[in-house]
């Protein structure tokens, strides 16, 4: 059996954490819908009053960056 990490998001659904990247002091999650693998989602782990909180980028911008640091920790990995 294979262990896998499920949260649940703001909007009541459960994702499967599928990976993580940093870039920093940012942590970001790639995240699977468990009930629909076409609903893929990022967040980003902040730290706050001693806690760590999931939440939604903050733009476009950060978006398009957190993309590249996935592709490029996949980079030469061959698909299976």
């Amino acid at each position: 059996m294979i262990d896998v990490n499920v949260m649940t998001l703001e909007n009541g659904k459960d994702y499967i954490i599928t990976d993580t990247v940093a870039d920093n002091n940012n942590k970001y999650l790639f995240l699977m819908g468990k009930l629909n693998k076409n609903d893929i989602v990022i967040r980003k782990i902040i730290t706050k009053d001693d806690g760590e909180y999931v939440v939604k980028l903050d733009s476009e911008d950060e978006f398009a960056e957190v993309m590249t640091l996935f592709l490029d920790k996949h980079k030469g990995e061959k698909n299976e």
